[in-house]
């Protein structure tokens, strides 16, 4: 059965500031309505989609147009659901990764501007993140850093981030309107809102997930009568024995948008015993809870800049976190690997994302920024 934790609620200001104290709240109970039918549900999913997405543009000023798929830089996992935007696994496969060294893998940032299309959302509200923890994770959510148990750690790196100048970058990214395009509502800062912990043993799913199970997982978790928060992201994480056909190979995380549901969902795997989304083998803490952290936050700040697949990429199809990943900027050494950050006392091994520095160049449709990769906002 899950586990379900809900922290009501360490809540961010737009500079930072904490302005709650987190509260458990500790349930064994498992939800009726969380045994759905995939089939059923992928052969409605379509006329849904099409439908929802008809509402939606005559309905909200910032529309869900048709997302410009034509540069390949989304990846069609399954037939029949919608198209992710990946972030690659390591080019050499996760040859340099020996075991007890700390040989960190680094990849080549993209310097070409990033467009923004007017008309296109961001998530300019208070994000919510909503987190299952799929697979033999530690049901005890408060419990230290270990092989089995990240939640911990994750959240707060998740809590710390914004006051650290790392968010920051986020919020430089912007959405406008074609009739007003000087008129800029900026992304806003996450509220950490509820995590679950469900055993692969417990579930329909099993340790063998596709991109369907991993929608339906999120939904039937946390919105099973189909539709979802608007400001929520929703991250399934998969403990090391569960298996995603691509990931370290093709992928080690990604996003996606369902229009039916108007769910921001992701997949993000623990790559501890996967080489090909190691950044390092050995870290500031745990080498596979550092990296998946990375690839986490890779992840949330696409989300947020680009919610529905159609707002902010180059014209290379490259996404924010993509014109950085596998960067670090200045690093030091921490725990016999490397970190670049210190968030509380924790260091941590976290890619760089990509800064706006000047607006390059508007026409009536799209507006074109330069910019660099960067750790925090300067």
């Amino acid at each position: 059965m899950p586990y379900y934790w809900a922290m009501r609620t360490f809540s961010f200001t737009r500079v930072g500031v904490l302005l709650s104290v987190p509260m458990l709240i500790l349930s064994l109970s498992i939800p009726n309505q969380a045994i759905a039918d995939d089939q059923r549900q992928g052969q409605s999913q379509g006329q849904s989609q099409n439908n929802d997405r008809a509402d939606s543009q005559q309905n909200n000023s910032f529309k869900n147009d048709q997302p410009n798929f034509s540069n390949n830089r989304e990846l069609t996992l399954e037939s029949g659901m919608e198209p992710v935007i990946i972030q690659p696994s390591r080019q050499d496969g996760g040859a340099l990764v020996q075991p007890g060294k700390a040989a960190l893998y680094v990849g080549t940032a993209d310097s070409t501007a990033i467009n923004y299309n007017l008309g296109a959302p961001v998530m300019a509200s208070a994000q919510k993140i909503y987190e299952v923890w799929y697979g033999s994770w530690n049901t005890n959510l408060t419990a230290p850093l270990g092989p089995k148990a990240y939640q911990t750690f994750t959240n707060n790196f998740l809590s710390g981030m914004v006051s650290s100048g790392y968010w920051g970058i986020n919020n430089a990214y912007y959405q406008a309107a074609k009739l007003a395009p000087t008129t800029k509502n900026p992304v806003s800062n996450p509220v950490f809102q509820q995590q679950v912990v469900l055993p692969a043993n417990t579930s329909k799913y099993g340790s063998t997930l596709s991109q369907s199970s991993i929608y339906n997982i999120a939904k039937n978790t946390f919105f099973p009568a189909g539709t979802a928060d608007k400001d929520g992201i929703y991250l399934v994480l998969t403990s090391s024995e569960i298996k995603v056909s691509g990931f370290g190979t093709q992928f080690c995380g990604w996003h996606s948008y369902n229009s039916a549901s108007n769910a921001k969902y992701s997949f993000v795997g623990d790559p501890a015993t996967t080489s090909g989304c190691l950044a390092q083998s050995t870290g500031p803490n745990l080498a596979g809870a550092d990296s998946m952290l990375s690839v986490l936050a890779h992840e949330l700040e696409e989300t947020v800049t680009d919610p529905q697949l159609n707002a902010w990429y180059s014209a290379n199809g490259k996404e924010n976190g993509d014109k950085c990943a596998w960067t670090w900027g200045t690093t030091y050494s921490s725990g016999g690997g490397f970190a670049n950050m210190k968030i509380g006392g924790t260091d941590y091994l976290i890619q760089q994302n990509f800064t706006l520095t000047s607006n390059s160049s508007n026409t009536s449709t799209q507006q074109s920024w330069s910019g660099s990769c960067a750790i925090k906002i300067k």
